[in-house]
């Protein structure tokens, strides 16, 4: 059985059809995109409607949580920041009710059995949590995006599967943590398809992960790096000037060697978005109507 995980898309319409290029000679028996299919890029409507019509299976992000939240009670205030309250409102008005509504349904995790029941799992960020990270060991030259072994140990909580592949940081990472019960557990997280953090960051290459059983040796994993001309995708940021609201910023940040980058306003505070930002009601939000309401959980 082979999985491709991909993920970290944010409306990156080129880095995906270079991916889905490249997987189609990989041939996997299962897609699953781990989250944020939308926001920071302007093809989120090209993206969303491409993996709806795929046979794959596709995660909650927090990404899309920031857009399908927004004016709703569970909203919370500390996440108001001007350019991003405006990035968030040209989304959603070019995404749409029916689209918004599908992207607040997805499901929180995918699971697969090969091994024993569950034996991989598939989230956006960590176990029940979209919004925070599994990161780097200290040491492993990626400061200050490192993490304890406890820390993780932490944030896997009680999950005991082989495999916890994830995204959010758009970074690559592979550690193993010792649970408990003396069992391992392989976290990955294959990097981005959109744009990369860290070591090995560049313009134009989007990652993910292949997954392959075998009875004798359980899931291996191996990562795989897709590189794009990224000339279409700056050109493309630059003919969204005067509509799409953080253009010519993601323009000069996604420049490919050479280009002379565009006047620009000041960009949105991404950084007050980073990996920590849970809502207080997260833990609590299967007992809440408007969540349960946004889910389409009360529906028959």
């Amino acid at each position: 059985m082979r999985v491709a995980v991909i993920g970290d898309v944010h409306g990156n319409l080129f880095g995906l059809q270079a991916t889905l290029a490249d997987l189609r000679a990989q041939s996997p028996d299962a897609l699953v995109v781990s989250g944020d299919l939308i926001y920071k890029l302007p093809w989120s409507v090209e993206v969303v409607d491409l993996l709806a019509g795929l046979p794959c299976q596709r995660v909650l992000g927090n990404a899309e949580l920031y857009v399908t939240l927004w004016g709703t009670e569970l909203w919370p205030d500390f996440w108001e920041e001007p350019r991003m309250i405006e990035l968030i409102r040209w989304e959603r008005e070019r995404l749409g009710a029916e689209r918004l509504r599908w992207l607040a349904r997805l499901p929180e995790y995918v699971s697969f059995s090969a091994g024993r029941l569950d034996d991989l799992l598939i989230v956006h960020g960590v176990p029940g949590n979209p919004f925070l990270p599994f990161l780097a060991r200290p040491g492993e030259e990626r400061p200050p995006w490192t993490q304890t072994d406890a820390r993780a140990l932490e944030l896997l909580g009680g999950v005991d599967a082989d495999v916890v592949i994830c995204g959010h940081t758009h970074a690559a990472v592979q550690r193993t943590v010792r649970r408990a019960d003396g069992g391992e557990t392989l976290i990955v997280s294959p990097g981005s398809l959109s744009y990369g953090r860290g070591r090995g960051k560049e313009v134009g290459r989007a990652e993910y992960a292949l997954l392959d059983w075998g009875h004798r040796t359980g899931w291996q994993v191996t990562a795989r790096a897709v590189r794009y001309d990224a000339e279409p995708l700056w050109r493309g940021l630059l003919d969204f000037r005067g509509d799409f609201p953080v253009a010519a910023y993601l323009a000069n940040r996604m420049r490919p060697p050479g280009a002379e980058a565009a006047p620009e306003e000041d960009g949105p505070d991404y950084h007050r978005y980073r990996w920590s930002d849970t809502p207080l009601w997260w833990e609590r939000r299967d007992e809440l109507p408007a969540w349960r309401a946004l889910r389409g959980e009360d529906e028959d």
